[in-house]
């Protein structure tokens, strides 16, 4: 069974791929996007460290290496995850939801797997450049548990914003219009881009406990930069197996409340 999903999902992503090269002028102009907007960013940790040496405990180096985790994992979730999601909403609001049902395949697997967004592979391979540029300068050593604990902890990351987006995707099934829904949780996952130590102690806890930001970036950069790792390091497997199932079975709940358009 894993290895026929493994084939269709990968047929949806060579046809994505196909697509993608097919209007390489637009191909080239978000790549160019990607590098403008990363070069921003970057310039607007340096402007900020020009006036300060450290950002809540967090040195220049450390903060970009930071910036690479949350460009990396921005770029993953805006190819793999968004895409599909995000069509699921839309074919709910024009009842066309009931061709994917009919499949013979889990209706959670064509909604999460079956478009992509191709180019912002950029995103990805840039996160992974600035991040290896600042662990440079860090002169970091890692060991070989310090790279498992990191891409355990990067994974951990990844699974509770699959989980967060699937949950509000589930919405729909209720709510033809969650736009408004994911844009508050896009606005929340943007201070992903900062260690959680900048802001203030409310806000800590609601990034950590309600929009748990702080597992998808903070928490790998400490792991990985050789910062005193916090307890949760200890805690962001739990958060997101957690995560993960309860949103699947908020998934079928909602799933079992669709009324199709053919009713």
């Amino acid at each position: 069974m894993i290895g026929r999903l493994a084939q269709i999902a990968g047929a949806y992503f060579r046809s994505a791929l196909q697509e993608e090269f097919a209007y390489r002028g637009d191909l080239f102009g978000n790549v160019i996007r990607s590098v403008l907007n990363l070069g921003t960013a970057i310039g607007g940790v340096v402007v900020i460290f020009s006036h300060t040496e450290t950002l809540g405990g967090w040195t220049l180096g450390q903060t970009l290496s930071l910036l690479g985790i949350f460009v990396f994992v921005n770029g993953f979730v805006a190819m793999f995850m968004s895409p599909s999601l995000n069509r699921v909403v839309e074919e709910v609001r024009e009842g066309t939801f009931d061709y994917v049902l009919m499949k013979p395949v889990p209706a959670l697997f064509l909604a999460s797997a079956r478009r992509f967004a191709v180019w912002h592979v950029s995103d990805i391979v840039l996160g992974a450049i600035v991040l290896g540029v600042a662990l440079a300068g860090l002169d970091v050593r890692a060991s070989g548990w310090g790279v498992l604990l990191f891409v355990a902890l990067l994974a951990c990351g990844v699974t509770i914003v699959y989980a967060i987006w699937l949950a509000l995707t589930t919405l729909v099934f209720w709510f033809v219009r969650v736009a408004n829904v994911t844009m508050i949780f896009n606005l929340f996952f943007q201070t992903g881009r900062y260690p959680i130590e900048v802001y203030p102690f409310w806000l800590r806890q609601l990034l950590t406990f309600v929009f748990p930001v702080a597992f998808v970036t903070t928490v790998p950069a400490q792991a990985v930069t050789g910062r005193d790792p916090s307890w949760l390091v200890w805690v962001a497997p739990v958060i997101a197996v957690v995560a993960l199932l309860a949103a699947t079975r908020f998934w079928r709940f909602g799933l079992s409340r669709y009324t199709s358009a053919s009713s």
